[in-house]
């Protein structure tokens, strides 16, 4: 089940941050992560409930045109901002899954599914290149600055298209690498985690 490069790095990295809720635990960082999340389409309510870890690079939802009474899957969910965000929208008729290989984070998903009533939703420990989900059972896959951390993202797409419905849709905000990393990047397993 190889997904990631220096794949204990950063599950080390992500569990700790499961517990103490931030990567960062500074004042000002909270406040800058909480205006590029407005900036992006979050609203007060999105992260005021306790599931942002202000770990994304962008708003998967913004594009993904969903709609209510659809079946919507988040790789690599952490705390569940993205499917409380977008269970909101597909409604009580709709389901959002979330997964997340650290049960840590669905552990963290679940509580605040339970404490905020988020019924809607369902949390499932997965890696994202071995997808705990049914085949064609989706409409929208959506994932957050997931996809970039795994080593072979062919695999990543081939169980994303998988899952998808015929006709399902994907909407995704990652980072991209253009040219070659420096090799001081490459050689230092830290990176491999942010």
């Amino acid at each position: 089940m190889k997904c990631c490069n220096n794949k204990k790095v950063i599950d080390n990295l992500y569990k700790n941050i499961a517990v103490k809720d931030r990567l960062s635990e500074s004042e000002d960082s909270r406040e800058i992560e909480k205006k590029i999340a407005l900036s992006l389409g979050y609203t007060l309510e999105d992260l005021d409930n306790e599931a942002n870890l202000g770990l994304g690079c962008g708003n998967p939802i913004e594009n993904a045109n969903l709609k209510s009474g659809e079946i919507v899957l988040d790789l690599g969910c952490g705390k569940g901002i993205d499917v409380f965000k977008a269970c909101k929208i597909v409604g009580k008729e709709g389901l959002v899954i979330g997964v997340d290989r650290l049960s840590e984070m669905v552990e963290r998903a679940n509580y605040i599914r339970g404490k905020k009533g988020f019924l809607n939703t369902d949390f499932r420990v997965s890696d994202i290149d071995n997808l705990k989900v049914e085949s064609d059972f989706v409409d929208c896959v959506i994932s957050n600055c997931v996809i970039n951390l795994c080593e072979d993202k062919e695999k990543v797409y081939s169980e994303i298209f998988r899952v998808l419905k015929a006709g399902g849709r994907i909407s995704i905000s990652d980072i991209v690498q253009f040219n070659e990393l420096p090799s001081w990047v490459k050689d230092e397993s830290i990176f491999y985690a942010t």
